[in-house]
């Protein structure tokens, strides 16, 4: 048992860090007043870049009811506020890709 533990380690290290990252994520989006979040998807890549430990996210937002900012303006600030925090973090390369979702308008 031990040995297996020992083993997998930096495999289950990475999945640590990749669930505090989703919950970092969170935190930056539904602080940031801009929108909330909708969905979150990240994973550390299993190529390797020399002298990167890339954290490879997509993430979903909608924006807030009556928000008047654009969603490429959006996207750039929860986009850089996401790798900012992240790169706190440690160790980490965060490629972040942002979408800003609109719900359908009410009929």
């Amino acid at each position: 048992m031990l040995t297996w533990q020992f083993s997998t380690s930096p495999e289950l290290q990475r999945s640590s860090r990749s669930q505090r990252a989703a919950a970092e994520i969170q935190q930056v989006v539904n602080g940031s007043g801009l929108a909330e979040l909708v969905e979150a998807n990240v994973r550390f890549t299993a190529t390797d870049i020399k002298g990167q430990n890339t954290l490879l996210g997509t993430v979903y937002v909608q924006r807030q009811a009556g928000g008047t900012i654009s969603s490429e303006e959006i996207r750039s600030r929860i986009t850089r506020a996401i790798q900012t925090r992240l790169q706190q973090q440690g160790n980490v390369t965060p490629l972040i890709d942002v979408s800003v979702l609109d719900p359908p308008l009410r009929q």
